[in-house]
């Protein structure tokens, strides 16, 4: 644990844990809800996924559910 004053160190920290596109996520691709979560791939891509039902059940009950990649720019 670590305590730090000012604002700056908080700034960095958080430009360096991408929070500003984390915190917000995009509408689903598909059913255009706001269902929306984070998950980090095994090759460490984060994406974003509907979890809605509607939109992650196929009609055999299996899920397909809407993904998309998150670009993270560099930190400086």
């Amino acid at each position: 644990m670590l305590t730090m004053r000012g604002a700056h160190f908080a700034r960095k920290l958080l430009e360096h844990e991408h929070a500003a596109v984390f915190a917000a996520p995009p509408r689903c691709g598909r059913c255009k809800g706001a269902e929306i979560e984070i998950r980090r791939r095994q090759n460490g891509t984060w994406v974003w996924r509907c979890y809605a039902p509607a939109c992650k059940t196929t009609p055999k009950g299996g899920t397909n559910a809407w993904t998309q990649n998150i670009r993270l720019g560099r930190v400086r």
